[in-house]
């Protein structure tokens, strides 16, 4: 309800205090006879502030509903919709409506499963899969030389003037603007409104295409978009300290009292920074020893190789 107050402060004051499930519910229930509200609801993504009680904001939009016994309730028979709609009355659970098919690229699953392993801390897990993904050709690597990074995109994609690939970091970072990623507010350097199209689109040859590899965009630029390969500037907001993730050293929120779980939008953030790669993704680690030396480690146990190796 704070982010619908923040994004829309001229709302009538019927519908001031409420999150953006419940307007939809008491729009719904505006329309006579019936109505149905369907919802693409994903899980792991949710970046923005405001998002991170994912399913259960729409279990309480249903709860203060103005006649919630009413509603039907239908879903797939997963985790997440189960532990939302817990002991509400009139739930169903269909098959069919778990989208699990990918119509974006065939390593898909492959990839998801991969990263939801590594964010998890299931380091074996992610070994196996990336034996996978290395077998079906999506490539895993990684550097401390960016570089090395950038001279390794532009030679896999030498001979298709069609690709696009580009650089990618969180927008909580503080250190990357010290290690050649141009990004850090009101940069230039970082991709924003007005930008986007031009940098998803241009040749590769134009300055601001995203294949110059002059630019970056963070999750906010990136999410729901794809490129054929990434370099993924990873930053010190979402780092291992001493066997477990940690944002000890991410930039502060301007609207700190908004935020939930700042922790749950990191892991999140990277979820989709590390999924935007159709081909392959290589993350650029700066060599901040006292702060990345750990993380850097636990990516080539998931199954990162480093340029450097490669190239010996």
């Amino acid at each position: 309800m704070e982010q619908v107050a923040a994004k829309h402060p001229d709302l009538p004051a019927e519908f001031e205090g409420l999150s953006e499930p419940e307007l939809f519910i008491q729009f719904a229930e505006r329309i006579p006879e019936w109505s149905v509200v369907i919802g693409l609801i994903g899980s792991g993504q949710e970046i923005h502030i405001g998002e991170e009680a994912g399913l259960t904001q729409w279990r309480s939009a249903l709860e203060n509903a103005g006649r919630p016994e009413a509603w039907d309730v239908f879903g797939p028979p997963n985790s997440h919709f189960q532990e939302a709609f817990s002991g509400f009355t009139r739930v169903t659970q269909i098959e069919a409506l778990e989208l699990n098919q990918t119509i974006r690229f065939h390593l898909a699953t492959k990839l998801y499963a991969f990263v939801y392993a590594l964010l998890e801390g299931d380091q074996a897990g992610a070994a196996q899969l990336s034996l996978d993904l290395e077998e079906s050709g999506y490539t895993l690597r990684l550097t401390h030389d960016l570089s090395r990074a950038k001279a390794y995109l532009r030679a896999r994609y030498a001979d298709n003037p069609e690709a696009r690939y580009g650089m990618l970091a969180s927008s909580k970072d503080k250190d990357l603007k010290d290690y050649g990623i141009p990004k850090g507010f009101k940069s230039p350097g970082e991709v924003g409104p007005g930008k986007y199209g031009r940098w998803y689109s241009d040749p590769t040859d134009a300055p601001h295409s995203c294949a110059s590899l002059n630019s970056v965009a963070t999750e906010f630029g990136s999410q729901g978009l794809e490129l054929d390969g990434c370099l993924l500037a990873w930053g010190t907001d979402f780092v291992r300290l001493q066997g477990a993730w940690s944002n000890r050293y991410a930039s502060g929120y301007k609207e700190a009292a908004r935020v939930r779980d700042a922790m749950a939008l990191r892991r999140n953030a990277y979820r989709v920074l590390l999924t935007r790669g159709r081909d392959g993704c290589v993350i650029f680690v700066p060599p901040i020893a006292e702060k990345l030396r750990e993380t850097y480690l636990y990516l080539r146990e998931c199954g990162f190789k480093d340029l450097l190796d490669e190239q010996q």
